[in-house]
């Protein structure tokens, strides 16, 4: 008999993407294949997904997942697969899908705890270290629990004035990095996740209160962001919520625009509600440059890191303001990401910006 909560038997909860509502997929038989076939127990249609992508099969007394030999692989918690035994908890992503597995049979999350209670040698295969699973976890359950957090806004302010014209939020590690609660997270993508959600919920509020109008708030994101189906909800939420008042930005490096602006569906969705996007981090001021990125970019921010070797090099000051120019005359509106080394005010109004984002030190 299947281990059951309730009235719930296994099952692998997902968003449909059509509606955003959350769905179950109750695992009753086996072997539980997924894949983009008609046939198959869970049929995803996308054309990323292999017709027989992936399945799931009894372990012993638990369950084990096995990419079918498919054009684009399996993942689970971030990391590529080909076997892995589940544990109630776990992402796997399968293209541009997400669904996360529920199992509350004993057996199956008794394992990981004995392990710790009995303080045997954690595993050396890092995604399935005991160790580090339930110290993530406690880290997890705590934030959480929580009703929002302090999202480690950065305003943008304009050059002339400093007045107000937006916020940043920055990428999740890089906001939370000196934390002592975060660092048992390691590189478990997985428990980040749900953080990053609460982040991005509490940048939401947060610029509410400060009742910032005809302005934006730009979303650092990362490759792991933009294969996360509720950024699509969350980012929509926020749209609802702002109204025309605050523009909703995505920034992300040129390589991960160039990655995803052609075959990321997700990021279609996404941009499909009026959300801009942002090519930031830019440290390289010379040909080749992507100009089809910056075609698609509202803004573009120059990195600290280049700022700050302009007082030590007027040529490399140059070069920015004659990729300022370039750019500012195709429509993007430039923003420096200054940080205690960067050039004042003025140096940076005679490189052609506008606006600053004010990093702490």
């Amino acid at each position: 008999m299947l281990p059951r909560t309730g009235n719930d038997s296994i099952f692998l909860e997902y968003l449909d993407h059509a509606t955003g509502k959350p769905m179950k997929a109750m695992i009753d038989e086996f072997p539980f294949i997924i894949g983009r076939n008609a046939t198959c127990n869970l049929t995803v249609e996308s054309g990323r997904v292999s017709r027989e992508h992936a399945e799931v099969v009894r372990h012993g007394t638990g369950y084990l997942l096995r990419d079918l030999h498919s054009t684009n692989g399996v993942y689970v918690n971030g990391e590529p697969i080909e076997e892995h035994v589940l544990v109630d908890g776990d992402t796997v992503s399968i293209a541009d899908f997400e669904f996360d597995f529920h199992c509350p049979s004993n057996e199956t999350t008794r394992q990981t705890v004995t392990l710790a209670m009995d303080g045997r040698t954690p595993s050396s295969d890092k995604k399935e270290d005991p160790f580090q699973l339930i110290h993530a976890l406690r880290t997890v359950n705590q934030w959480t629990g929580l009703s929002r957090i302090d999202a480690a806004l950065a305003p943008i302010e304009t050059l002339s004035d400093q007045q107000t014209i937006g916020y940043w939020c920055p990428l999740f590690r890089k906001a939370y990095q000196a934390h002592e609660e975060i660092k048992p997270l390691g590189d478990t993508v997985v428990l980040e996740k749900p953080l990053r959600m609460l982040q991005h919920v509490s940048a939401m509020f947060s610029v509410l209160e400060r009742q910032l109008e005809n302005g934006f708030l730009l979303l650092e994101v990362d490759q792991n962001d933009l294969q996360r189906v509720d950024l699509v909800e969350t980012v929509g939420w926020m749209r609802t919520k702002f109204g025309a008042g605050v523009q909703v930005v995505l920034g992300g490096s040129v390589e991960l625009w160039e990655t995803n602006l052609a075959e990321n569906a997700l990021l279609d969705d996404i941009r499909a509600m009026g959300v801009q996007l942002a090519a930031v981090g830019i440290d390289q001021f010379k040909p080749p440059i992507a100009a089809e990125v910056f075609k698609q970019a509202t803004y573009i921010g120059v990195s600290a890191s280049a700022l700050s070797g302009t007082s030590r090099s007027p040529a490399v000051a140059n070069n920015i303001q004659e990729f300022i120019t370039e750019v500012t005359a195709a429509g993007c509106k430039a923003l420096a990401q200054t940080s205690p080394n960067s050039p004042d005010s003025h140096a940076l109004m005679q490189m052609g910006f506008r606006a600053a984002v004010r990093f702490p030190s």
